[in-house]
Protein backbone atom coordinates (compact mmCIF):
# COMPACT_ATOMS: atom_id res chain seq x y z
CA UNK A 1 0.00 0.00 0.00
CA UNK A 2 1.12 3.83 -0.56
CA UNK A 3 0.20 4.16 3.20
CA UNK A 4 2.97 1.99 4.19
CA UNK A 5 5.49 2.81 1.73
CA UNK A 6 5.50 6.42 3.15
CA UNK A 7 5.87 4.72 6.56
CA UNK A 8 9.07 3.07 5.69
CA UNK A 9 10.63 6.38 3.55
CA UNK A 10 9.63 8.09 6.76
CA UNK A 11 11.31 5.59 9.17
CA UNK A 12 13.98 5.52 6.93
CA UNK A 13 14.46 9.28 6.79
CA UNK A 14 13.96 9.22 10.71
CA UNK A 15 16.13 6.32 12.06
CA UNK A 16 20.13 5.40 12.23
CA UNK A 17 21.24 2.53 10.15
CA UNK A 18 21.13 -0.79 12.08
CA UNK A 19 24.83 -0.80 12.66
CA UNK A 20 24.82 2.33 14.99
CA UNK A 21 22.93 -0.04 17.50
CA UNK A 22 26.30 -1.09 18.06
CA UNK A 23 28.05 2.22 18.46
CA UNK A 24 28.61 2.68 22.05
CA UNK A 25 28.35 6.72 21.92
CA UNK A 26 24.98 6.57 19.65
CA UNK A 27 23.63 4.12 21.92
CA UNK A 28 24.82 5.98 25.09
CA UNK A 29 23.23 9.59 23.63
CA UNK A 30 19.96 6.99 23.15
CA UNK A 31 19.41 5.80 26.29
CA UNK A 32 19.84 9.21 28.08
CA UNK A 33 17.34 11.13 25.85
CA UNK A 34 14.78 8.25 26.36
CA UNK A 35 15.56 8.19 29.72
CA UNK A 36 14.69 11.04 30.01
CA UNK A 37 11.17 10.62 29.19
CA UNK A 38 10.09 8.51 32.22
CA UNK A 39 6.89 10.48 33.44
CA UNK A 40 5.10 9.61 29.93
CA UNK A 41 6.61 6.26 29.22
CA UNK A 42 6.26 4.64 33.19
CA UNK A 43 2.77 4.85 33.38
CA UNK A 44 2.66 2.62 29.95
CA UNK A 45 5.53 0.40 30.90
CA UNK A 46 3.65 -0.35 33.91
CA UNK A 47 0.75 -0.92 32.22
CA UNK A 48 2.24 -3.52 29.75
CA UNK A 49 3.78 -5.35 32.98
CA UNK A 50 0.46 -4.90 34.70
CA UNK A 51 -1.31 -7.08 31.67
CA UNK A 52 0.92 -10.22 33.10
CA UNK A 53 -2.21 -12.47 34.79
CA UNK A 54 0.28 -13.71 37.63
CA UNK A 55 -0.09 -12.97 41.30
CA UNK A 56 3.15 -11.20 42.19
CA UNK A 57 4.62 -14.26 44.50
CA UNK A 58 4.54 -16.75 41.50
CA UNK A 59 8.13 -17.49 40.10
CA UNK A 60 7.64 -16.07 36.18
CA UNK A 61 9.78 -16.86 33.30
CA UNK A 62 9.66 -13.77 31.24
CA UNK A 63 10.58 -12.52 28.14
CA UNK A 64 11.44 -9.12 27.03
CA UNK A 65 11.39 -8.76 23.09
CA UNK A 66 13.41 -5.86 21.71
CA UNK A 67 14.54 -5.32 25.52
CA UNK A 68 16.72 -2.85 24.61
CA UNK A 69 18.47 -0.74 28.19
CA UNK A 70 16.15 -3.15 30.10
CA UNK A 71 13.38 -0.66 31.47
CA UNK A 72 10.68 -2.78 31.34
CA UNK A 73 12.66 -5.70 32.92
CA UNK A 74 13.04 -3.60 35.73
CA UNK A 75 9.13 -2.66 36.15
CA UNK A 76 8.77 -6.88 35.64
CA UNK A 77 11.34 -8.17 38.01
CA UNK A 78 10.24 -4.99 40.98
CA UNK A 79 6.83 -6.15 41.16
CA UNK A 80 7.56 -10.33 40.49
CA UNK A 81 10.19 -11.13 43.15
CA UNK A 82 10.68 -14.64 42.22
CA UNK A 83 10.49 -13.90 38.63
CA UNK A 84 13.54 -14.67 35.77
CA UNK A 85 13.72 -12.34 32.73
CA UNK A 86 15.17 -13.12 29.35
CA UNK A 87 16.35 -9.88 27.91
CA UNK A 88 16.54 -10.25 23.85
CA UNK A 89 18.00 -7.19 21.70
CA UNK A 90 20.39 -7.04 18.99
CA UNK A 91 22.26 -4.61 20.67
CA UNK A 92 25.50 -5.20 23.14
CA UNK A 93 25.78 -1.27 24.04
CA UNK A 94 22.38 -1.61 25.22
CA UNK A 95 22.77 -4.91 27.44
CA UNK A 96 25.92 -2.81 28.93
CA UNK A 97 23.43 -0.33 30.13
CA UNK A 98 20.79 -3.20 31.01
CA UNK A 99 23.22 -4.92 33.22
CA UNK A 100 23.95 -1.59 35.23
CA UNK A 101 20.41 -0.44 35.12
CA UNK A 102 19.55 -4.26 36.53
CA UNK A 103 22.57 -4.84 38.68
CA UNK A 104 20.33 -5.84 41.85
CA UNK A 105 18.49 -8.60 39.43
CA UNK A 106 21.74 -10.31 37.97
CA UNK A 107 20.48 -14.11 39.34
CA UNK A 108 17.41 -13.60 37.84
CA UNK A 109 18.60 -11.89 34.07
CA UNK A 110 19.40 -13.75 31.30
CA UNK A 111 20.80 -11.66 28.10
CA UNK A 112 20.30 -13.12 24.56
CA UNK A 113 21.51 -11.38 21.35
CA UNK A 114 19.84 -12.09 18.13
CA UNK A 115 18.22 -9.79 15.42
CA UNK A 116 14.28 -10.51 15.49
CA UNK A 117 14.28 -9.80 11.46
CA UNK A 118 16.32 -12.69 10.79
CA UNK A 119 14.11 -15.76 10.73
CA UNK A 120 15.88 -17.32 13.60
CA UNK A 121 15.83 -14.63 16.13
CA UNK A 122 13.87 -17.19 18.56
CA UNK A 123 16.60 -19.94 18.26
CA UNK A 124 18.71 -19.81 21.44
CA UNK A 125 15.64 -18.06 23.63
CA UNK A 126 14.84 -21.02 25.62
CA UNK A 127 11.20 -20.88 27.06
CA UNK A 128 8.80 -22.16 27.47
CA UNK A 129 8.15 -18.15 28.72
CA UNK A 130 4.86 -17.88 30.98
CA UNK A 131 4.96 -14.13 29.93
CA UNK A 132 6.54 -12.66 27.00
CA UNK A 133 6.77 -8.78 26.51
CA UNK A 134 7.73 -6.01 23.97
CA UNK A 135 7.55 -2.35 24.45
CA UNK A 136 7.85 -0.19 21.09
CA UNK A 137 10.10 -2.22 19.22
CA UNK A 138 8.09 -4.51 17.07
CA UNK A 139 6.75 -1.86 14.78
CA UNK A 140 10.24 -1.01 13.61
CA UNK A 141 10.28 -3.92 11.39
CA UNK A 142 7.73 -1.93 8.85
CA UNK A 143 7.19 -5.26 7.26
CA UNK A 144 4.04 -7.09 7.78
CA UNK A 145 5.01 -10.27 6.98
CA UNK A 146 7.92 -10.03 9.03
CA UNK A 147 5.34 -8.97 12.36
CA UNK A 148 2.83 -11.91 11.49
CA UNK A 149 6.56 -14.27 11.83
CA UNK A 150 7.71 -12.40 14.61
CA UNK A 151 4.08 -12.82 16.60
CA UNK A 152 4.05 -16.23 15.41
CA UNK A 153 7.67 -17.22 16.80
CA UNK A 154 6.83 -15.66 20.16
CA UNK A 155 3.08 -17.60 20.06
CA UNK A 156 5.23 -20.46 19.99
CA UNK A 157 7.52 -19.44 22.81
CA UNK A 158 4.83 -19.20 25.33
CA UNK A 159 3.11 -22.30 27.43
CA UNK A 160 0.05 -23.10 27.47
CA UNK A 161 -1.87 -20.38 30.09
CA UNK A 162 0.72 -17.75 29.20
CA UNK A 163 -0.04 -14.17 27.71
CA UNK A 164 2.26 -11.97 25.28
CA UNK A 165 2.02 -7.69 26.16
CA UNK A 166 3.57 -5.87 23.22
CA UNK A 167 3.17 -1.81 23.97
CA UNK A 168 3.85 -0.61 20.57
CA UNK A 169 3.26 2.25 17.71
CA UNK A 170 0.61 -0.62 16.00
CA UNK A 171 -0.63 2.72 13.76
CA UNK A 172 2.15 3.28 12.40
CA UNK A 173 3.16 -0.31 11.08
CA UNK A 174 -0.25 -2.29 9.64
CA UNK A 175 -2.68 -0.61 11.66
CA UNK A 176 -4.31 -1.95 14.82
CA UNK A 177 -6.88 -4.09 13.54
CA UNK A 178 -3.91 -6.01 10.98
CA UNK A 179 -1.86 -6.54 14.56
CA UNK A 180 -5.08 -7.84 16.37
CA UNK A 181 -5.15 -10.47 12.93
CA UNK A 182 -1.58 -11.13 12.93
CA UNK A 183 -1.36 -12.29 16.74
CA UNK A 184 -5.05 -14.19 16.11
CA UNK A 185 -3.39 -16.13 13.21
CA UNK A 186 -0.28 -17.12 14.77
CA UNK A 187 -2.36 -18.68 17.30
CA UNK A 188 -3.43 -16.81 20.48
CA UNK A 189 -6.81 -17.56 21.89
CA UNK A 190 -7.79 -14.08 22.63
CA UNK A 191 -6.68 -10.71 21.97
CA UNK A 192 -7.00 -7.45 22.98
CA UNK A 193 -6.27 -4.26 21.89
CA UNK A 194 -6.33 -1.16 24.51
CA UNK A 195 -5.55 2.17 23.09
CA UNK A 196 -2.84 4.13 25.66
CA UNK A 197 -2.75 7.34 23.62
CA UNK A 198 -3.13 8.37 19.94
CA UNK A 199 0.03 7.06 19.29
CA UNK A 200 0.27 3.72 21.34
CA UNK A 201 -1.74 0.68 21.91
CA UNK A 202 -0.69 -2.47 24.36
CA UNK A 203 -2.25 -6.04 22.34
CA UNK A 204 -2.29 -8.35 25.13
CA UNK A 205 -2.69 -11.93 23.86
CA UNK A 206 -3.14 -15.14 25.48
CA UNK A 207 -1.90 -18.60 24.83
Amino acid sequence: MTTDRHQKAAWAQTHDVPEQWEEQQFVDNWVTRDDGRQDTRGPMIQATVDAAPFPTDQAVRALDVGSGYGLLSGYLLAKYPNAHVTLQDISEPMFGHAKERLAAYADRTAYVKSDFSQRDWASGLGGPFDFVMSAIAIHNMYDDGLIASIYKDIHDLIADGGMFANLDYAAQAGGVDMHVQWLREAGFSTVEAEEINDRTVLLKASR
